[in-house]
C-alpha cells in the first residue's frame, strides 16, 4: 500500500473532490484487510451552501468512525466575532474526539476536513494526534473560495506547517 507509514495530505479548494479521493483510498485499505486498524476522525460540517459534508465511510464495524456536530464558521457566522466563537466552539468539540481516539487508538488513521480544527485548534494538539497513527491520511482545504479574515489566515499559516511535516502531498 503506497499511504502506509506515511502523513499523506490531501489538499484542494470547496468542492475539488477532497473527501471522494480520502474514501477512495480508505476503501483501499478496507479492500486489504486493515478495517480493525481504521479510525476515521470526521471534522467536516454537515452540507451548509453546497459546501461541506461528512465522509460516510464503508459500513464495517471493526472500523472507528468519531464525528460529531461541527459548525461551517464563515458561511454561518454574523460577524467576525461570531466566527471565531464557531470557530473555538468547534475545536472543543473536536478535542472530544481526539480524546475518544486516545482511548481506541488505531494504527492507521483518516482525517476528514482539517482546517476546520486548526481555525481555532491548538497545533501541538493536532500534531500529537496524528502521531498516535503509523498511518494517516489527511484531507483539508486549502483554496481562496474564503475571503481574507483572520480566521483564514490563521488556517491559512497552520495548513502550510502541516504541509512541511506531510509527505506525500495530493494537490486537487
Amino acid at each position: 500500500m503506497a499511504y502506509l507509514n506515511k502523513r499523506t495530505l490531501i489538499l484542494g479548494d470547496v468542492k475539488s473532490g477532497k473527501t471522494a479521493r480520502t474514501l477512495e483510498i480508505l476503501r483501499e485499505f478496507i479492500r486489504a484487510g486493515y478495517a480493525e486498524k481504521i479510525a476515521v476522525i470526521d471534522m467536516a460540517p454537515d452540507l451548509t451552501g453546497g459546501i461541506g459534508g461528512k465522509m460516510t465511510p464503508p459500513d464495517d464495524a471493526s472500523l472507528l468512525y468519531l464525528t460529531t456536530t461541527i459548525t461551517a464558521p464563515r458561511l454561518t457566522g454574523v460577524d467576525e466575532a461570531h466566527i471565531r466563537r464557531l470557530a473555538a466552539q468547534n475545536a472543543r468539540a473536536i478535542e472530544v474526539l481526539f480524546d475518544r481516539f486516545r482511548q481506541d487508538p488505531r494504527e492507521i488513521l483518516f482525517v476528514n476536513d482539517a482546517s476546520l480544527y486548526l481555525q481555532a485548534g491548538d497545533w501541538c494538539t493536532f500534531l500529537k494526534m496524528l502521531n498516535i497513527a503509523s498511518t494517516q491520511i489527511v484531507n483539508s482545504y486549502y483554496g481562496r473560495t474564503f475571503p481574507d479574515s483572520p480566521l483564514t489566515q490563521r488556517e491559512t499559516r497552520l495548513m502550510q506547517a502541516l504541509m512541511k511535516v506531510c509527505n506525500p502531498i495530493i494537490s486537487l
